[in-house]
């Protein structure tokens, strides 16, 4: 790398970074990514030389008219901070320079970075970009798989049919057309799974059958136009799948129910394209800076999920990076440990020669010191796991009644002080009897965890669901006012009309009756469930499937 000596000889001010990020800040592959660009360009960048934008792609993909005002702030914006160098990161923002680089950054040069889908011929008269393309190692997961799993017979590549999702799942196509006409790999069979919404997903994934693998390659949104995120919706997938599921994007599978993969690191991927921008504005010709044609792929897999599924270590890879893999309080603290055995072997050599007849009691108090904390440990593991049960249904792994109870006190307490807005509902599952009846008690148990499972995701944060008993779940809506609430409500009611509940071949549809109230001044408890509950009996009263307020 260069040193900027002419570059700031020359000029005013230092020069200026701008980072164009595809996705939001909270997505953790971006944020990894542009602390490795920050950490890089702070060696010769000053922090307010780096502007930072996110375009937010993965949750407005394919959003026109999202894009064009982006265009309007970006030409705004940039007309009096015309950067010095862009960096892009990932595909949207990549694919935004190419169409309106020029328009809103006539003349700056640009290093691109995490280019998963890349057409070489779209560069055609732009020698002003450069950059790292982050590829994806497609082929490379399907051949580990084959290797980690020999007796596998289906691998399920799952995409969508937005922005980057669309492009990598065009390119899986042709990898399953090419894999379909070779006689070594003819007796595995790949599908791709790009049409879905996420409760089809997670009940398709419970069923697979053995032998099948699941191979994520970039889900933005599903077919209900639901926003996918690494964080919460995997953990759900890999929890509901009997299956692994293996991906390319180490820093948001692992640690959230992936087995592993062949996975790069958005931090490397960052602070190389850095490299590059730095070498750019130290005097390097953009055109003498050859595109880097993939990022670099290792296996890295989670220790746990590998024990799940009984994959065998010996077969991973000899360079693989396991992560949560126990390790020995010996080999953690070897150096330490050898340090305290030989100043104890010391010790103990000059006690048994001094004090012979003491030699037994210590090694007594010693084994009762470690027995007692033990002991001590055991205790406070029974503690926690007793008062999470207390708290806890078990069926529905909501808050329970006693949960309930304790803390909707508290709101009341809270809400009688500051008289603020507060609503309590009461949602109660329509004909559950006769689906009990009909389908039997394991199916009626099964509307129970699906119905709590989706109140808890349609909820808002702040909100709370509690399973109140049999087929009726108590909602607390703080600061929420009758309008507001009676909406919610209406929204709690229309999704849960689109559940439906799989039994072998037959579909179960559910409907839900609520009951909603508001807080007044002065309620108590009782008071106010009184009321959710004689509106919840005007619901049922009027036909169910409806929202009735009290």
């Amino acid at each position: 790398m260069k040193p900027l000596f002419f570059s700031f000889a020359f000029a005013d001010e230092p020069s200026k970074v701008l980072l164009i990020n595809s996705y939001h800040p909270q997505y953790r592959w971006t944020a990894e990514l542009t602390r490795g660009v920050q950490d890089v360009l702070a060696q010769q960048i000053p922090a307010e030389n780096l502007y930072i934008e996110y375009m937010d792609a993965r949750r407005f993909v394919d959003d026109f008219d999202f894009l064009q005002t982006l265009i309007v702030l970006f030409k705004y914006k940039y007309t009096e901070y015309q950067p010095d160098i862009i960096i892009t990161s990932d595909d949207a923002a990549y694919y935004f320079m190419l169409e309106h680089g020029d328009s809103i950054f006539p003349g700056v040069p640009v290093v691109f970075c995490g280019v998963n889908v890349f057409e070489p011929e779209l560069l055609s008269g732009k020698a002003h970009i450069t950059g790292i393309r982050e590829g994806m190692d497609i082929l490379g997961n399907l051949e580990l798989i084959r290797q980690l799993q020999p007796g596998v017979q289906r691998i399920i590549l799952l995409g969508d049919t937005t922005g980057l999702g669309l492009r990598m799942t065009e390119r899986a196509r042709e990898i399953k057309l090419a894999w379909s006409k070779s006689l070594q790999r003819r007796d595995l069979m790949l599908e791709i799974w790009d049409d879905f919404s996420l409760e089809e997903l997670y009940q398709q994934a419970a069923n697979l059958a053995p032998g099948t693998v699941l191979l994520m390659l970039a889900i933005h949104k599903d077919r209900l136009g639901h926003y996918f995120s690494y964080h919460h919706d995997l953990p759900k997938l890999t929890q509901s799948s009997k299956v692994p599921v293996y991906g390319m994007w180490g820093t948001l599978m692992i640690g959230n129910g992936a087995v592993g993969g062949m996975m790069n690191d958005p931090y490397d991927h960052g602070a190389e394209a850095a490299e590059m921008a730095l070498d750019i504005l130290g005097g390097v010709p953009v055109s003498a800076i050859k595109i880097r044609e993939k990022a670099k792929y290792s296996p890295v897999f989670d220790y746990h999920q590998l024990s799940r599924f009984n994959i065998d270590l010996d077969l991973l890879p000899k360079n693989s990076q396991v992560i949560n893999h126990p390790v020995s309080l010996y080999e953690k603290h070897r150096l330490e440990i050898n340090s305290i055995i030989g100043i104890v072997m010391f010790l103990i050599m000059i006690i048994s020669i001094l004090y012979l007849n003491n030699q037994e009691l210590e090694l007594v108090v010693r084994q009762r010191t470690r027995d007692l904390d033990l002991r001590n440990k055991a205790l406070e593991a029974s503690s926690n796991f007793m008062r999470h049960q207390a708290n806890t249904d078990v069926l529905t792994n909501l808050a329970n009644r006693r949960a309930g109870l304790e803390e909707i006190s508290g709101y009341i307490r809270r809400f009688n002080r500051d008289d603020k807005a507060f609503a309590l509902a009461i949602v109660d599952i329509d004909f559950f009897k006769r689906i009990n009846d009909t389908y039997g008690h394991d199916v009626g148990d099964k509307v129970l965890q699906v119905l709590g499972a989706s109140l808890k995701r349609l909820t808002r944060p702040g909100d709370n669901v509690y399973r109140w008993g049999g087929e009726e779940f108590l909602i607390i809506l703080p600061y929420a006012g009758p309008q507001a609430s009676l909406a919610i409500c209406q929204r709690f009611r229309q999704k849960v009309s689109e559940l439906v509940v799989c039994r072998q071949e037959e579909q179960i549809s559910i409907t839900v009756s609520i009951g909603v109230t508001n807080f007044i001044r002065e309620d108590t408890f009782e008071s106010l469930f009184a009321r959710a509950d004689k509106a919840l009996y005007e619901a049922k009263r009027n036909g169910r499937n409806r929202v009735e307020t009290a």
